[in-house]
């Protein structure tokens, strides 16, 4: 099983992963599926906040992943920069 969120500095990371449509795989040149994400940044200490989605921009260029778990990480890794621009960390 892949764990699609995760708690960084204070806010719950989730991301949401969607497979391809097979126009998308033939499109893509692809023999197998594809998948793409997006990312939930919502404060880890709210429960009734639905928080931001925020599409992921390697996904958003056009390129897709062959694994959920790629999606995964890169939305999560996405997600991450969101709340350290929100911290004001450089990196």
């Amino acid at each position: 099983m892949i764990q699609n969120n995760c708690v960084y500095k204070g806010y719950r990371l989730t991301a949401k992963v969607l497979r391809g449509t097979a126009q998308e795989v033939m499109a893509a040149n692809a023999s197998s599926p594809i998948f793409t994400a997006t990312v939930q940044v919502v404060a880890a200490n709210s429960i009734q906040d639905p928080g931001h989605e925020y599409q992921v921009p390697f996904f958003e260029q056009g390129s897709v992943v062959f694994s959920p778990r790629e999606a995964v990480q890169a939305a999560v890794s996405h997600g991450q920069s969101i709340v350290d621009g929100l911290m004001g960390v450089q990196g």
